[in-house]
């Protein structure tokens, strides 16, 4: 029987072949300096990604000889007979072989990404509720209204990725990774997110993650914070003769600045805008806005806790919104809305206004 014996390579600079494997397997061969080429017929996602920042060299299909020249180490992480012939052909071109174990290739559950909708539990849709329902395990963000919770099953598992917008318990990247870790333990895995997974919530990054481990996902749209702030408004978001387009921004960016969006297109559209996340750089939003020639008179609205018992309206212009909403201290979810159409919204909560009625 062979024996096995464990030593440590310096791979600064050292051209390496990873055949097969994951992103996972290819960041480690990168810290240790690698020059990394990879050969894998179904690359995953995140492997792709390496390979278009540059950081490494990627072929989609199977190992060649010709993959192997001047190659010091070979990594197979590929299984059975493919593993063992790139393990031959890697040690006939006199390239040291270290076989790992390959990516898993099937999950034993499957994940649902669902829309929490904007907060009031009265606006998650039916299918949501479904999902929730059949839950073995519910990952959420910090901001889900507990009795969302209470609807999945009892012996459900609940853990809280603590996600707020600038203020993030869990790297996105470790959510990413944990969604995957609990459908290979298999059962229903839903991933609880505020408004709609896939406006603004990095739905389609967890998506991605999911189908790279071979997991069955379905995504469960939910309402989001635009078209829930304007019904509480009684604000059309399109409207005719004031507003034929709605825009759809966020105002935390990467680096939590503003993004750079095309200014001068935004404020020459003259539709409704609706910008997420902006509570702490409206004051650049509106500067940008106001420079690209949007009228300073321009009138809108920032509602925080949108369909929530407390919520609170700043209606003022575009000129004065941001020190408005800088002055009322604003701490839960905010979403301003900006356009003309927001002269048409009501001044009162519609509960407010059944009560003065009554």
């Amino acid at each position: 029987m062979a024996g096995t014996f464990t030593v440590t390579l310096d791979l600064t600079e050292t051209p390496v072949l990873l055949a097969g494997g994951d992103a996972e397997q290819a960041e480690a061969l990168l810290a240790a300096g690698a020059r990394l080429r990879v050969v894998a017929p179904a690359p995953g996602p995140a492997l792709a990604a390496l390979a278009e920042a540059g950081r490494l060299t990627l072929h989609r299909r199977a190992v060649l000889p010709a993959d192997l020249d001047g190659v010091r180490l070979c990594v197979v992480a590929l299984e059975g007979a493919a593993g063992e012939a790139v393990a031959a052909m890697a040690r006939a071109a006199g390239a040291l072989v270290s076989a790992v174990a390959a990516p898993p290739r099937a999950c034993r559950g499957r994940a649902s990404l669902v829309g929490a909708g904007p907060g009031d539990p009265a606006l998650l849709t039916v299918k949501a509720v479904r999902a929730l329902e059949t839950a073995d395990v519910v990952l959420y963000d910090k901001l889900i209204d507990p009795r969302l919770l209470d609807l999945a099953p009892a012996a459900a598992r609940r853990i809280d990725v603590g996600k707020r917008c600038g203020r993030h318990a869990m790297s996105q990247a470790a959510i990413n990774r944990l969604l995957v870790a609990e459908v290979r333990r298999g059962g229903h895995v839903v991933r609880l997110k505020g408004g709609d997974p896939f406006v603004f919530g990095r739905g389609g990054e967890e998506l991605e993650a999911l189908r790279a481990a071979g997991a069955a996902v379905e995504v469960i749209p939910g309402i989001t914070a635009a078209l829930a702030t304007a019904a509480r408004l009684g604000l059309p978001l399109t409207h005719r003769g004031l507003s034929r387009s709605l825009h759809l921004i966020t105002a935390h960016g990467r680096e939590g600045d503003v993004p750079p969006h095309d200014w001068r297109a935004l404020a020459a559209a003259g539709g409704t805008l609706a910008v997420y996340m902006g509570a702490r750089t409206l004051p650049r939003v509106a500067e940008a806005l106001l420079a690209a020639g949007m009228p300073p008179a321009t009138p809108a609205i920032a509602v925080e806790n949108a369909t929530l018992p407390g919520e609170r309206r700043i209606r003022r212009t575009l000129a004065d919104i941001a020190a408005a909403v800088a002055e009322a201290a604003v701490e839960g979810p905010t979403l301003t809305l900006i356009g003309e159409v927001v002269a048409l919204a009501g001044t009162e909560a519609p509960a407010e206004a059944a009560r003065h009625a009554a």
